[in-house]
């Protein structure tokens, strides 16, 4: 069994080479999307844009389902893949084999397994799951005026969620665990809403994967602690035409069902 970690990242190699550090040490293997290879720090897989030419990121779901893709391929034993960013850390009091049983187990009972009409049982069947960790309560907005965005924010989408072998491999018809179609913004809305549909989201409080948000930064004015290269999807009118666009495609995608998010 191993547990994966899989994300794109853009932050200078020796801040990301800590940041690994920190999920190693857990007993987690590493998956990164670099724009280039120059400068890359360690890691078990490394995906980049380099023969398509440089600065050619596919965006975050392409990115991230390839590397999950690299990993089922060239692990036999990878059962759980973690997205996120490299602002997320790991659970500070199990290991990613602790949490990975802990999973099984749970997606496996008669109650959490699910395996679609015909579907054959495989070594994997008990990995048909989403597992969101929410003890990070970081985002929380008592005061806002609409009740659903009053929770913290890992409450309301899958951002750092562990995502089983069988349903990366499945969800989506096989394009990979994320909606190709998103850039950025919006794609973890749509895991939490696809995993919830088919009855496969497990959220879980006793777990903390620490979000170490810009906007926590006691200087934050909205630019100033965001990474260079996160202002274009977050900050000034640019970012706010891509949460636009965003949106308008998880609403649309919403009011038909999530079509095409339906698991072989």
């Amino acid at each position: 069994m191993s547990v994966w970690v899989c994300i794109p990242s853009a932050r200078p190699a020796e801040e990301v080479a800590k940041w690994a550090q920190a999920w190693r040490v857990r007993g987690y293997k590493i998956a990164l999307w670099r724009d280039n290879a120059v400068g890359a720090p360690s890691c078990d897989i490394l995906g980049t844009t380099e023969k398509e030419g440089p600065g050619e990121y596919p965006g975050y779901a392409k990115a991230v389902n390839s590397l999950v893709a690299h990993a089922m391929d060239q692990d036999p034993e990878a059962e759980w893949f973690i997205i996120g960013g490299d602002d997320v850390y790991p659970d500070p009091n199990h290991t990613a084999e602790e949490i990975a049983r802990e999973c099984g187990d749970h997606f496996g009972g008669p109650e959490g397994e699910y395996l679609g009409s015909g579907v054959e049982r495989t070594q994997f069947y008990r990995t048909f799951g989403v597992m969101q960790p929410t003890g990070d309560r970081w985002g929380v907005n008592p005061d806002h005026p609409n009740p659903a965005m009053r929770s913290a924010y890992i409450d309301r989408v899958c951002g750092s969620a562990w995502i089983g072998r069988e349903f990366a491999r499945r969800i989506n018809q096989g394009k990979g665990p994320l909606w190709p179609e998103y850039q950025h913004m919006f794609v973890d809305a749509e895991l939490q809403a696809v995993a919830t549909k088919l009855g496969v989201l497990w959220q879980r409080p006793d777990l903390i994967q620490m979000h170490n948000h810009a906007s926590r930064a006691p200087r934050y004015n909205g630019s100033l602690d965001c990474p260079p290269h996160l202002r274009k999807w977050t900050i000034g009118e640019e970012g706010r035409k891509h949460w636009r666009e965003s949106e308008d495609l998880y609403n649309r995608r919403e009011r038909a069902g999530f079509l095409g998010s339906e698991p072989l």
